[in-house]
């Protein structure tokens, strides 16, 4: 805690003080130390946030802002420190205690899950005495977002997944102040939002402050934090620098104590392009999606600057450029022609790309930082196929150097540096190719002014050394001190051109904002309306539809050949192996509904069956045969806690852990009966193989299963916080997503539904067969797939599942009729599944593009 007074010298500064009033104070951090592997991210670190204040938070990127709100918001756990909201006080804060004492948060990276919807999303990260109920959630959402409308038309029903960085912000923005938060913390909030957007963040911000909440704003630009706040605290190398009244600091004062030096304003613009220049880029109408008729000529070693209102096609060019969508017309690189509509193409003809949405398009998660940068451009370092470590460690590092990365080693995980520190490794994998043509699109994102500095200085080098470069920035001051020339977009056009001395802030914004001024119809509105489609893609159900229509095709072929088909007795052959093979299918998706494949099931059943020859052998009475399926049902729970221990606590991916599983439940089953034997209990028999008329009841049971888990998928909080895990756990632990005990109920889930399966298996066989269930684990996994399910998790449905294990049993039943050979049932199944997968991928790729 500080107090501020002015030294002689009129130089604002910060002391230590006393304690402020408990009573003003609605958020306070006391001695927060974090360490990170290589990196003492806060160092004894002590906040007061008081009521109706804006509370500024600034330093350079790595200086411990992101983690030291991370604490406070629960999702990072600090080695010691107290974390105080509206006077509860503790030392180990989680998402939920937080957000029910009354603090919200807004990450620089939406906290959203990808795979829910955008109204379930703002439910599923509400305090509890907030959320609204199920059938509620769309109406509810939609009140929220009507404020933002006139910024964002943004659709409650739709996937997050399918938004664009800057409706994602509005709908994180909108659910953390429909929180009604006595403390909002606002981690870079503006950084992907339009200027319309911006301008109502700041009204609400000014909301909060009026009704005496208060707000923690982190920024890295400068102006913003003056405009709006009342107090600054500055923040470098994990440590807190003081404390300080906003009206006491100017923009050069705040930037020196970011720094830790003196630093001067930004020189003027130069440039050191020789107007003898040849030209290295040539652009010849150029068209795309976004943008038409696009002329361009770019000398070597000049930058150019891609400028306008947001949505005027200028990153749509940009994009074309690198490859990311299709395009008409010519583009030439030194007299060579590019082919465009490949990423690949247009690096391999001399295109790199520095993407603006770092995180989904830049990184690779979880390699490290030597990885992320030479990945594209290995080849250099290869020899006959074999990558020389020590040339490409070398030269990594050297680039590393140049850039001022800031890292422990080369060899740490890239998700555990800063943004500013990422931005500059994805930049050095741009640079490490040498290619003669660079597309930077916002470059500067999320980064803090020092490092703003630095990147500047890298790409003006990059254009000495020969390159030709375009940057696409919002930030017309940006475009000032970088560029050559800057061409303005307007209605998916370059409407004008900018060189010399009108290379200037004033010059960009109003040549933008006259070219605007007479749009008639934007590019995106003429876009014919494709909101079904994109409902039809998202919606998890399409793919069971699909395999309904291909059953009753397969149902046609094999009626015509045989007049057998259609008869009772068919069925009656049929649909019990429906069953078992639904039951296994519904299981298979529970469990892949959180990102996992259990490759245990099938031996799982066959241990069960096993075990069933001794639990419900011959003469039990109705008592016995209920303790048998009681004790069945509870080795297959012992099975599922099993797997959850070893992939979530001892933390072995769970295809090696279930295979391990598989192979112990093998080996216990083959100890127990090396040799089929044992005779079932016929009451029990009788009892599981029951049906009305042609239908088994096991199977409609399965159906009822489905339907229920299909419901609880949708309809209720537990089936929300299923598919949260599956689409990111790490988002799901930062929204209050108990993730260990969620995956918990999925692999109990899992082996539970295993039983009525092993049950019937067992009234199959008659006896304890061991491998009679071995082949189900890849038959599960193809129904699943071909019922729609995601293998990365999150997305999928339990009817989708039975349709799946429905087309699996009709295949191999029409091979029969057609009097194929066995293998094709095989081949016929493989191909399907193969076919599913690429459909279902494509088609929700497709949908995020609508």
């Amino acid at each position: 805690m500080t107090v501020i007074h002015q030294d002689p010298q009129g130089l604002v500064q910060a002391e230590p003080a006393g304690t402020l009033d408990d009573t003003q104070t609605v958020l306070r951090l006391e001695g927060v130390d974090k360490r990170y592997p290589g990196v003492h991210a806060l160092k004894n670190v002590s906040l007061d946030v008081r009521r109706g204040e804006v509370h500024a938070l600034v330093g350079e990127n790595g200086a411990g802002k992101s983690t030291l709100v991370g604490v406070a918001a629960g999702a990072v756990l600090p080695e010691q420190g107290s974390v105080q909201i509206c006077g509860a006080s503790t030392d180990s804060p989680t998402p939920q205690w937080s957000r029910e004492q009354g603090l919200a948060i807004v990450y620089q990276e939406p906290a959203l899950l990808p795979h829910l919807t955008v109204a379930e999303n703002m439910r599923l990260g509400m305090p509890k005495a907030l959320r609204p109920a199920v059938r509620d959630q769309d109406r509810w959402a939609e009140g929220i977002l009507e404020g933002w409308k006139n910024v964002a038309s943004i659709d409650p029903r739709s996937l997050v997944g399918s938004l664009k960085p800057d409706a994602r912000f509005v709908v994180e923005i909108a659910r953390a102040m429909a929180e009604d938060p006595k403390v909002i913390v606002l981690d870079e909030p503006t950084e992907h939002l339009l200027p319309a957007a911006v301008e109502e963040l700041f009204h609400l911000i000014d909301a909060v402050v009026r009704r005496g909440g208060a707000v923690v704003y982190i920024s890295h630009k400068i102006n913003e934090v003056k405009k709006i706040a009342n107090t600054i605290s500055v923040l470098r190398d994990g440590a807190l620098e003081g404390t300080f009244p906003a009206a006491d600091m100017s923009e050069q004062d705040i930037v020196d104590l970011v720094v830790g030096h003196q630093k001067s304003r930004e020189a003027a613009r130069t440039t050191t392009l020789d107007p003898a220049a040849p030209v290295q880029l040539k652009i010849n109408e150029l068209s795309g999606h976004g943008f038409s008729h696009l002329n361009l000529e770019v000398r070597k070693g000049e930058i150019v600057g891609f400028a306008g209102i947001e949505g005027q096609g200028q990153r749509d060019a940009l994009r074309a450029l690198a490859g990311l969508s299709r395009t008409k017309g010519s583009v030439t690189i030194n007299g060579g022609d590019v082919r465009l509509g490949s990423t690949t193409t247009a690096m391999r003809d001399g295109i790199v790309y520095l993407p603006h949405d770092r995180h989904n398009e830049g990184i690779f998660s979880r390699l490290s930082l030597r990885e992320n940068a030479s990945i594209g451009s290995i080849a250099q370092f290869a020899k006959a196929g074999a990558v020389s470590s020590r040339q490409e460690q070398k030269t990594v590092i050297q680039q590393f150097a140049a850039l001022r990365v800031k890292a422990p080693s080369a060899e740490v995980d890239i998700d555990t540096l800063s943004g500013g520190n990422q931005q500059k490794v994805v930049l050095s994998r741009v640079l490490l190719g040498g290619s003669p043509v660079l597309l930077a699109d916002e470059p500067t994102q999320g980064v803090d002014v020092g490092a703003r500095g630095e990147i500047y200085q890298i790409l003006r080098t990059a254009a000495a050394g020969g390159a030709s470069i375009i940057v696409l920035s919002s930030s017309a001051a940006e475009l000032e001190e970088l560029c050559d020339r800057v061409i303005v977009f307007s209605r998916g056009q370059a409407a004008k051109e900018l060189t010399g001395e009108e290379v200037s802030e004033r010059r960009i914004t109003e040549a933008a904002l006259t070219a605007s001024q007479h749009r008639a119809v934007s590019t995106e509105a003429s876009r014919p309306e494709k909101k079904w489609k994109r409902q039809l893609a998202e919606n998890d159900l399409m793919p069971g539809g699909v395999l309904l229509v291909a059953t009753i095709v397969l149902g046609i072929v094999a009626s015509s050949q045989s007049s057998f088909y259609l008869t009772p007795r068919n069925f009656g052959l049929v649909l019990p192996l429906v069953a078992i093979l639904a039951f296994f299918a519904i299981a298979q998706q529970l469990v892949m509904m959180v990102g996992a494949i259990d490759l245990s099931v099938g031996p799982l059943a066959g241990f069960l069956v096993v075990l069933g020859s001794f639990v419900l052998s011959e003469f039990r009475s109705p008592v016995g045969i209920a303790i048998g399926i009681l004790i069945v049902t509870l080795a297959a729970v012992a099975v599922g806690v099993i797997n959850w221990f070893l992939t979530t606590i001892v933390k072995i991916t769970p295809l090696i852990a279930t295979l391990v599983t598989f192979t112990a439940l093998q080996g216990f089953a083959y100890l127990l009966r090396p040799l089929p034997g044992g005779r079932m209990d016929p009451n029990f028999t009788d009892m599981v193989t029951s049906s009305f008329g042609f239908l088994p009841w096991m199977l409609a049971g399965a159906i009822a299963v489905a339907l229920g888990l299909e419901v609880t998928l949708h309809k209720s909080l537990f089936g929300v916080r299923l598919r949260a895990v599956g689409s990111n756990p790490a988002t799901a632990k930062k929204v209050g997503v108990k993730s260990n005990l969620v995956v918990l109920a999925a692999y109990v889930g899992c082996s539970v539904l295993v039983v009525p399966a092993s049950l019937l298996l067992m009234a199959q066989a008659g006896t304890g067969n061991a491998s009679i269930g071995d082949s189900y684990t890849l038959a599960s996994i193809g129904a699943v797939v071909l019922g729609g399910a995601s293998i990365f998790g999150g997305r999928g449905s339990f009817l989708g599942a039975i349709m799946g294990a429905i087309l699996v049993i009709q295949a191999n039943t029409v091979v029969q009729f057609l009097g194929l050979q066995m293998y094709w049932q095989q081949w016929f199944i493989g191909g399907l599944t193969l076919a599913a997968a690429a459909f279902y991928s494509k088609t929700r790729s497709l949908s995020e593009r609508m």
